[in-house]
């Protein structure tokens, strides 16, 4: 498959995750089960962005390890402040004041 087709494929797949997303972004539920999907949905257009556009391949590979661990990263954080954002409300407040 010929570099071109393959951006064009990565581009389908991002606008199909980005019309996927406002679906589950408009669906009632706020739960851990939602955050979870929205993640992952994350994850993977992340990664398609990384991997066909930003052309890491090329990077030095400091520049390179930052960007795939904030691909990493971001998911993660969105599901523990979901999961834990009470409790991180209250360790930061109490940092700040």
């Amino acid at each position: 498959m010929s570099p071109e087709r393959k951006i064009d494929l990565a581009w389908l797949m991002l606008v199909l995750l980005s019309v996927g997303g406002a679906g589950i972004g408009s669906a009632d539920g706020a739960g851990l089960g939602v955050a979870v999907v929205v993640s992952l949905v994350m994850a993977v257009k992340l990664r398609l962005v990384c991997t066909y556009f930003l052309e890491l391949h090329e990077a030095h590979p400091r520049i390179r390890r930052a960007v795939l661990a904030f691909c990493h990263g971001m998911p993660i954080l969105v599901i523990l402040t979901t999961a834990f954002g009470d409790t991180l409300s209250s360790l930061t407040g109490a940092l700040i004041g």
